[in-house]
């Protein structure tokens, strides 16, 4: 079984994200900063980290540049927000891709799950 990090601080949508990869069959962690992803994602073994990027607590360009340090092989990391511009922001190369609030959640499972396979 696959293990995902989900890093959010909207417990709804942490919640949300929980129930839609369980019912796929992913095992799921919470985090609710980055910073507080980074300590999960050094302490447990994760296959794939999707992530909040603007939060209290460590955004989640700072939880990349950590997860990078932590394991620099690691480069599955999905960002879910509705604040990122692809055009003016310079996306951490360990993210794969980003999709905008609100998400559509059939696109994300899709990409999560051929991404995993």
């Amino acid at each position: 079984m696959k293990n995902i990090l989900i890093v959010d601080d909207e417990v709804q949508i942490c919640e949300m994200m929980a129930d839609l990869f369980e019912s796929r069959g992913f095992n799921v962690s919470i985090a609710h900063s980055g910073n507080e992803g980074a300590k999960c994602f050094k302490d447990s073994s994760f296959d794939l980290v999707v992530s909040d990027v603007r939060m209290p607590d460590g955004d989640g360009f700072s939880l990349a540049h950590q997860i990078s340090e932590i394991d620099p092989s690691f480069d599955k990391i999905v960002f879910v927000t509705g604040f990122l511009d692809a055009e003016t922001t310079e996306v951490p190369s360990n993210v794969r891709k980003f999709f905008k609030k609100p998400v559509r959640f059939k696109e994300l499972i899709g990409f999560i799950e051929e991404l995993l396979a």
